[in-house]
């Protein structure tokens, strides 16, 4: 099952098919945050509305008319907290190097990066996995998603 960003004539785009949305509980037992809130000034003017994303893999932050998303254009993405990483985000729990997304041809992998509060994909602590369309990535209580947009 893939999952694709999609036209809502309700709102401009939502996620299909389902998702969950971003209050709640991490695996840990605390309460998730909302990445988009979180990202820093460079890494949020590099965010797009879906209806202006390009084709192919982006990490989706906030979710309904809120929604960005962020092209991975890159072989290696660094995901954390410090000033280094592509993808910045400013919340104490996230480690400075806290994950990394590795692209393999058509394919990506997350690998958590030796983290202090642990990388969640669908629920379930990782060290290293492939990662689809539709996959929750949870950073400590940080969650975006990652989608391919068709």
């Amino acid at each position: 099952m893939t999952t694709q960003i999609t036209p809502n004539p309700v709102g401009p785009f939502t996620l299909a098919p389902g998702t969950d949305d971003t209050e709640g509980l991490a695996p840990n037992g605390a309460t998730t945050l909302d990445a988009l809130a979180l990202l820093d000034p460079d890494t949020r003017a590099r965010t797009v509305a879906p209806h202006h994303a390009l084709r192919g893999p982006h990490l989706a932050f906030g979710e309904g008319e809120q929604m960005r998303l962020l092209r991975l254009d890159r072989d290696i993405t660094h995901i954390g907290r410090g000033p280094d990483a592509a993808v910045c985000i400013d919340e104490y729990r996230v480690s400075r190097d806290h994950a990394i997304l590795v692209r393999h041809g058509r394919f990506f992998r997350l690998l958590d990066n030796r983290s202090s509060n642990g990388t969640y994909v669908n629920g379930r602590r990782i060290v290293a996995v492939g990662v689809a369309s539709g996959d929750l990535i949870e950073l400590g209580p940080v969650r975006v998603r990652f989608v391919e947009v068709a």
